[in-house]
């Protein structure tokens, strides 16, 4: 759902979590596992050295440029993900980098359906994680928890989101009390009903 059709609580809620993830480490690993422009013009201009010899069957330019041009496949993705990401504020810069206009998706028709099958667990590491079955469709997932009246709209709060259905991390609850969680599906046209509730007792 777009953060400018949500409600005023759970933006604030997305943000805390994301406030309290977004750290300058965090920053500093997710740069780094972007393309640099020396990085990108090396694997470009190899790729392009050895396609003679792909395209002569030479074995070892075979090998060297499917590993190259896989790699550059994977970079290319990157740097589309990133001009979408920033053209939100310059829509030039899929332009820039070459790229030409990037075309959206057609979106799935129909309306999302409640996710199936939730369960929370523990992980290996000893982290509460949510599963549900796929919802087709969907482009992330949201869950939410209550330790007061599940009646009372302003008692369930934001406590993980994420992009995939399974093994999503749970943060944040207070594991004193007795818990409600529920989940939804989300995509850029809205939000998916609820699933079921699951209860979390404070003894486990």
């Amino acid at each position: 759902m777009p953060y400018n059709e949500m409600g005023d609580h759970e933006v604030i809620a997305i943000s805390a979590t994301v406030n309290g993830a977004f750290t300058a480490e965090l920053y500093a690993y997710l740069l780094s596992l972007l393309p640099t422009p020396s990085t990108f013009a090396a694997l470009s201009s190899r790729l392009e050295a050895n396609y003679a010899g792909f395209l002569k069957g030479e074995p070892e330019k075979v090998k060297e440029f499917e590993a190259d041009r896989k790699a550059l496949n994977c970079e290319l993705t990157q740097m589309r993900a990133l001009a979408k990401a920033v053209a939100i504020k310059d829509p030039e810069i899929p332009g820039k980098l070459g790229l030409g206009p990037l075309t959206e998706k057609t979106a799935v028709s129909g309306p999302l359906g409640a996710p199936e099958g939730f369960k929370v667990v523990f992980d290996a590491f000893g982290h509460l994680t949510a599963t549900v079955k796929k919802v087709p469709g969907a482009r992330g997932y949201q869950v939410w928890c209550c330790d007061g009246d599940p009646s009372i709209e302003a008692n369930w709060r934001l406590v993980a989101s994420a992009p995939n259905c399974k093994g999503i991390v749970i943060t944040g609850l207070n594991r004193g009390k007795f818990t409600l969680l529920k989940v939804r599906a989300l995509r850029a046209t809205g939000a998916g009903p609820w699933s079921n509730w699951v209860s979390l007792d404070p003894t486990l």
